[in-house]
């Protein structure tokens, strides 16, 4: 069964940026939940720290209590007298305020000797009262705490919390998309980078295994043209192996630059001193105008940028190749023909197949070499060929 990996990849970008939002949803909501329990713990404790101190006042100090906050306490209590056994309650009530009357009818309503927490209106209190206990009778004390802006507070810090919640969940699945969209598209550049190389590397060993063949059953009699197609096809795998592990060098950044003064002309003489015997057997006509200078750069990875520059031009000119190094810039012109815009759009990439039917990674890799360098390679149409430019200065 066939497989649709543009779906298969789509769904990672969507997974991560799904994981990502919910991670940082959930974290920023577990923050939450712990600063609302903190603060209404917070909260709690002072007001009951606050019935506390109030509550170890005499009896005349109770009398004389004016809520004032000489407790010590972040909060102060304020005292309701809920009257003694003896009193009546409707008495009691003619001296009472309406607060202190809802507080009272509040606690009647929910009696406890432990510290209760009211929202009466939209009002919030804790509240505790006590029984002082004499020989002839009992009275009732009420002491609350007014805590109603604190709560309200923590409500509005709660929505700033959760909006911003929503607004760094939001960010994290849209970095998350994007992360997993750069991840399909690694993914998908390296699984047709492995493709190509299975294609380009399958191709000469089938030309080398056919001549094999035919030599074996005695098909092919001219041994040494066949030799020369065999040692031809052998060379093109061999240098593309190289090519892919140079690359794979580069990219794991193992191969940092090591640079140093270069001098350029007797770099190229040195490159074209190889290639003399297939550019005499293509009469091929070779210029050289180089001037005198040096350029700062990695010796190795520069010699292999300008090889790949020059072997590629010879490959495919025609009968005649330009060379020329004057200020800063190295230009190679072969007359092999132009090229479509379509070519040129896709000239630097790893094994972009052109009109020719040829492909490889020789460009692509000196490009990326000279970026590394901090310079720019180009190529245009010119009189009929190709000029290739590397512009050695920023």
């Amino acid at each position: 069964m066939a497989i649709n990996w543009r779906i298969v990849m789509n769904k990672t970008r969507y997974k991560i940026a799904t994981l990502t939002g919910s991670a940082v949803m959930a974290a920023m909501l577990l923050s939450l939940l712990i600063l609302n329990i903190v603060f209404n713990k917070k909260i709690e404790l002072r007001a009951e720290n606050a019935i506390k101190n109030v509550f170890t006042l005499n009896s005349d100090e109770y009398l004389n209590y004016e809520s004032e906050n000489d407790t010590g306490s972040l909060y102060y209590a304020s005292l309701v007298y809920m009257g003694a056994d003896s009193e009546n309650r409707d008495d009691i009530y003619q001296i009472l305020t309406p607060k202190e009357k809802k507080l009272i009818d509040w606690y009647e309503t929910h009696p406890s000797d432990e510290m209760q927490r009211a929202k009466i209106n939209e009002a919030t209190y804790y509240m505790k009262a006590r029984t002082e206990y004499y020989e002839d009778s009992n009275e009732r004390l009420l002491a609350y705490v007014d805590v109603t802006g604190e709560p309200e507070l923590v409500k509005e810090i709660s929505f700033g919390v959760l909006l911003d919640a929503f607004v760094i969940a939001a960010l994290g699945a849209a970095i998350g998309y994007f992360l997993g969209k750069k991840l399909e598209q690694n993914d998908k550049a390296q699984k047709t980078f492995f493709e190509n190389t299975s294609h380009e590397l399958k191709t000469p060993l089938m030309a080398i295994c056919g001549y094999a063949e035919e030599i074996e059953m005695g098909v092919i009699t001219d041994y040494s043209q066949a030799g020369r197609m065999i040692v031809s096809q052998t060379e093109r795998m061999s240098k593309l192996i190289e090519d892919i592990l140079y690359l794979s060098k580069m990219e794991s950044g193992t191969e940092p630059l090591k640079c140093e003064p270069i001098e350029m002309a007797s770099l190229v003489q040195d490159i074209l001193m190889p290639l003399e015997g297939i550019v005499n057997r293509r009469n091929l006509s070779v210029s050289l105008e180089l001037d005198e200078g040096y350029v700062n750069g990695d010796p190795e990875k520069l010699e292999h940028a300008v090889a790949n520059l020059i072997t590629n031009s010879v490959k495919y000119a025609c009968s005649q190749i330009e060379i020329s190094w004057k200020n800063q810039v190295l230009s190679i012109w072969n007359d092999g023909g132009e090229l479509s815009t379509e070519d040129f759009s896709h000239m630097f990439e790893r094994f972009h197949t052109g009109q020719n039917g040829n492909s490889g990674i020789g460009l692509a890799l000196s490009k990326e070499i000279v970026e590394m360098h901090g310079w720019k390679l180009s190529a245009k149409n010119d009189r009929h060929g190709i000029c290739l430019s590397m512009v050695c200065h920023s």
